[in-house]
């Protein structure tokens, strides 16, 4: 019996075996040829052994990794390993307050390169280690300021005129801070117009002006500390002035040249110093003259001292504040520079008649437990308790007074002692050499105590009879 179909295009039934539909002549045949393919791929595969997990997991087994992979491998670990390390150590080393202490600790040193961690506001500024030296010896000399900058720097980034910005990385990944200064550019102004002007050593020429008002504009400066000479000459005598300052603005500077006559007093001795350069010593009397010293505006004058090894330093005095009279003699003008803690005369003897009549141990550093108020607490008690004793008075006179290190003054005294006895009266003198007396406070509300009240030996020891 005949199969039949239908033709997959009209739909008209046709022989099984034909190969074109008589109705459309859509060909048949490969329909059947396909899915006679298809029969064939089908009983082939199953006709193929089964594999069995076993052998899948064979097959699928990979060969061993070369030695010169595992060496790459380990490589890039170690390599990964390490730039942990590094970023975790550069992110502290490199953290902005641990910049700021280098840069701080450089400030303060002029021995230390500064340059590194400086720039400038101004682009044409060559930032230079010796260009900044001024700046290191203000920060050395005034160290304070220095902390207080950097701490401002901590939590800003601005301290005054100083700027905390980012310059670069250190090795691509950690920002680089360096401290941004202003730079100035001061004139200098004198009353000669053929005069020299030096700024730490180096020469500017070319001075504009006239009618005695002469002046230089000098090239950008770091703030800090410099040394300003000018010379000139005036009727055929060659005078020069100078003067250390701190240089922090674009205000003028004053270096009119007047000479000037004065005299200088204090410890003998002592080195005197005028705008920070040492002109000289005083003699034995504690005295040195100077006629016709060239002068500068805010001339500033101080003397120092070596006491038990140590240097103390005077107060600075301002010529201009004195209101001299530079036409005067200079036994007219006397300079007496007044030393930090110096107790006056009259303050030492009411405080040592006081404490050697009736001790108080407020009036001694360390109190109670000071050895000179103990002697004299002793002394007095064995004065009032003695039965040889009627009546007993004392005066203390001031021989001498002289500075000392850390507020202190040194203090020369003379005791003398009256006692009352029966039939005779007794007069001892004592001469007390190596008092000390000691500043506590500031110089405003400042205390003076009584530190040590020294070594006494008598010197005078005489009885007379009533």
């Amino acid at each position: 019996m005949n199969e039949s179909q239908f033709c997959p295009n009209c739909g008209q039934k046709v022989d099984a075996k034909a190969e074109f539909c008589p109705n459309c002549g859509k060909q048949l045949k490969v329909k059947a040829a396909n899915q006679a393919h298809r029969t064939k791929n089908v009983r082939a595969t199953n006709s193929q052994p089964v594999v069995t997990q076993q052998q899948a997991t064979v097959a699928k087994k990979r060969p061993p990794m070369k030695q010169k992979s595992k060496i790459i491998l380990s490589s890039l670990a170690a390599l990964v390993v390490v730039f942990v390390i590094f970023y975790a150590w550069g992110s502290n080393h490199y953290q902005r307050n641990n910049q700021l202490a280098q840069i701080n600790a450089a400030l303060k040193n002029p021995r230390q390169s500064l340059s590194q961690y400086v720039t400038s506001d101004n682009p044409n500024v060559h930032v230079t280690d010796a260009a900044l030296k001024p700046t290191q010896k203000y920060y050395a000399e005034n160290y304070e300021k220095a902390n207080k900058m950097a701490d401002d720097l901590k939590y800003s980034d601005q301290s005054d005129d100083v700027s905390l910005v980012r310059s670069g990385h250190y090795f691509l990944f950690f920002p680089k801070y360096k401290l941004q200064f202003k730079t100035y550019t001061p004139q200098i102004k004198t009353n000669h117009a053929n005069s020299s002007i030096y700024v730490n050593g180096q020469k500017f020429g070319g001075i504009d002006g006239s009618g005695g008002e002469y002046y230089k504009k000098i090239t950008p400066l770091f703030p800090g500390k410099y040394h300003i000479v000018v010379k000139s000459i005036a009727s055929g005598h060659e005078l020069s002035a100078d003067k250390s300052m701190l240089i922090d603005s674009n205000q003028a500077i004053n270096m009119d040249i007047k000479t000037v006559n004065f005299m200088v007093k204090s410890m003998p001795g002592a080195a005197v110093y005028i705008n920070d350069k040492k002109v000289g010593i005083l003699n034995r009397r504690g005295a040195k003259n100077f006629k016709e010293y060239p002068a500068t505006a805010d001339m500033k004058i101080y003397v120092e001292a070596t006491i038990a090894g140590k240097t103390i330093k005077s107060k600075m005095v301002n010529y201009d504040d004195l209101g001299f009279d530079d036409d005067d003699d200079s036994s007219s003008n006397v300079i007496k520079p007044e030393w930090p803690g110096l107790i006056s005369q009259d303050d030492a003897e009411s405080i040592l008649q006081d404490n050697f009549n009736s001790p108080d141990e407020d009036a001694f550093i360390g109190g109670a437990e000071n050895k000179g108020y103990q002697d004299l607490h002793t002394q007095e008690a064995k004065f009032r308790n003695s039965d040889e004793i009627i009546d007993f008075s004392m005066e203390c006179s001031i021989v001498s007074i002289a500075p000392a290190p850390n507020n202190c003054s040194s203090v020369t005294y003379k005791i003398t002692y009256t006692f009352e006895h029966d039939d005779y009266e007794h007069k001892q003198v004592l001469l007390y050499s190596g008092g000390l007396f000691h500043q506590v406070g500031d110089e405003d509300d400042g205390k003076q105590k009584i530190k040590s009240i020294g070594n006494g030996k008598v010197i005078s020891d005489k009885k007379y009879d009533n």
